[in-house]
């Protein structure tokens, strides 16, 4: 996994404060509380501790979500929320509202979050093939923290998704989750946000993963309003059709800033330096 230059214009001295919120049950052995902070603990310690700080809590009742968030002052939050219940009560509707009425509004939403981290098989195993699970990560979290602030929630599949779906409700309202996608070659990154914006990865490393667990969600894009009524628009930052490669491309991962136009097909095994798009804040 190699790193690429620091953004410009990030002077960030001081670790982001990170919120990691997951309300996810254990399913078996595969898909467990231990996978996800794992993932929560490489964010906490990339770059020697010296970029983020991440809290780590879990919590699947109704007001676990209000009650972290005012145990403490947070830039970015992550909702690690893949569940068929809903756990989102009218205090931690309140509370998500409040943080996001704060200014922390570089929301990013991902259908493929909850198979970062599996015991599936090999390539479904945290930090995944050559390091690119973590490093499409990390390039997440980089992209939310040079926004300000943000908030990234992720679901799986169409059954999982009612908690991550109350979650998105609560802030546009008419923005979901849906369906379930099975990845082909046919498809492409937008933009270089997701593969080179701190942590060079290539496309084809992050197809193995995906094609090994084909059942991610199918993330919103397009105009919509938030719950304040402003209006937001949502970019898609890839999308494939799914196996053999009919019909229409379907987004996996959405942000409310703009990738950029370029195009990188999604089985490409080019490492993107340089070119570095600047992100575009919708609002």
């Amino acid at each position: 996994m190699l790193v690429a230059d620091a953004a410009p214009g990030f002077a960030q001295k001081d670790p982001r404060r990170v919120l990691w919120f997951s309300a996810m049950p254990d399913v078996g052995r595969e898909f467990t509380t231990g996978h996800r902070k794992k993932m929560a603990d490489y964010v906490n310690n990339y770059a020697g501790g010296t970029a983020f700080n991440v809290t780590y809590r879990r919590n699947t009742s109704r007001g676990g979500l209000s009650k972290e968030l005012s145990a403490g002052q947070f830039d970015i939050l992550i909702l690690d929320m893949t569940g068929k219940a809903n756990p989102m009560g009218p205090a931690d509707v309140a509370s998500l509202q409040q943080f996001y009425g704060s200014g922390r509004r570089a929301l990013m939403l991902d259908g493929s979050f909850a198979i970062r981290n599996l015991t599936h098989n090999p390539t479904t195993k945290f930090p995944g093939v050559n390091g690119s699970s973590a490093g499409l990560l990390m390039n997440q979290i980089y992209a939310l923290s040079e926004q300000g602030g943000g908030i990234l929630i992720g679901t799986d599949h169409d059954i999982w998704q009612p908690m991550a779906n109350a979650a998105l409700r609560a802030l546009v309202p008419n923005a979901t989750f849906r369906g379930t996608t099975n990845p082909s070659t046919n498809g492409d990154f937008i933009g270089t946000t997701l593969l080179a914006s701190r942590v060079v990865v290539t496309a084809r490393d992050v197809l193995k993963h995906w094609e090994s667990v084909p059942n991610q969600g199918e993330a919103p894009v397009g105009q919509f309003a938030d719950f304040m009524g402003q209006p937001i628009v949502l970019h898609s930052l890839v999308e494939t059709a799914d196996k053999p490669g009919g019909g229409r491309k379907r987004p996996y991962i959405s942000a409310s800033f703009s990738p950029g136009d370029q195009r990188i097909p999604i089985d490409s095994a080019d490492e993107m330096f340089g070119d570095m798009p600047t992100h575009k804040s919708s609002r």
